[in-house]
């Protein structure tokens, strides 16, 4: 019986990680974005990184929308969802989370739920001038 309940252990620890994934609230009380859109939604907002940061640092779009991130500085950054350096709270986002060179454009996948999306430069997750945040209603 105790090599048995030992086995059932590990199960029910799985099983309560996985429950906590199907959240959409946060542990600061901000719902989350918990599903990837997808390709194909139209553009809701631009955010363009320079040498100074990112502008605008806070954009506000609509469900079945996408975000674009421009990078016009002279280095690459990664555009990620909170939390650093686990990610995961945006799936739209790290759909493509890939380094964003020099001159480069990426599009988010469409936002599929309302929430809030947080969002920093893992190569840079410190400066609070490439952090913002994604409103999706």
């Amino acid at each position: 019986m105790t090599t048995r309940r030992a086995a059932l252990l590990p199960a029910f620890g799985l099983l309560g990680v996985l429950s906590a994934c199907g959240s959409s609230t946060g542990p600061s009380g901000v719902t989350v974005i918990v599903n990837d859109g997808g390709t194909g939604g139209a553009n809701g907002a631009t955010i363009t990184i320079t040498s100074g940061g990112a502008n605008p640092r806070n954009v506000t779009v609509s469900v079945g929308q996408t975000v674009t991130f421009v990078n016009n500085d002279s280095r690459s950054h990664e555009m990620a969802s909170d939390p650093h350096p686990q990610h995961g709270s945006c799936p739209s986002m790290e759909a493509w989370l890939v380094s964003l060179t020099a001159g480069q454009t990426k599009v988010t996948h469409a936002f599929a739920n309302a929430g809030t999306c947080r969002f920093h430069d893992h190569l840079d997750d410190s400066n609070a001038a490439l952090q913002g945040t994604i409103i999706v209603q």
